[in-house]
């Protein structure tokens, strides 16, 4: 279909930054269409945005329990944060 086309990387994040919004669109369709036929068993799962790296290291690697523990350390750190107005204490903490 491409005739042995390999676009490089720079090419494919071009792609990605021109077409950001129609990616999404698409995207948002693809998880819709799979939950309306039942292909999702609305288990818990978390996506960050980090490139990944070949390597599953044990401190990248979140088990559900560990997922917990850190959203309830987000949850309180914002609930800490409202209460003082917004100001942190530097540093990230997470």
């Amino acid at each position: 279909m491409l005739r042995a086309l390999c676009p490089d990387h720079k090419t494919i994040a071009e792609f990605r930054r021109q077409n950001g919004e129609a990616l999404k669109n698409v995207f948002k369709g693809f998880v819709n269409l799979c939950v309306k036929l039942g292909l999702y068993g609305k288990e818990l799962l978390a996506i960050d945005g980090s490139k990944f790296k070949a390597v599953n290291s044990k401190e990248r690697n979140y088990a559900e329990g560990k997922l917990w523990e850190l959203m309830d350390r987000i949850e309180k750190k914002i609930a800490d944060g409202c209460s003082r107005g917004g100001k942190h204490g530097g540093g990230n903490g997470l």
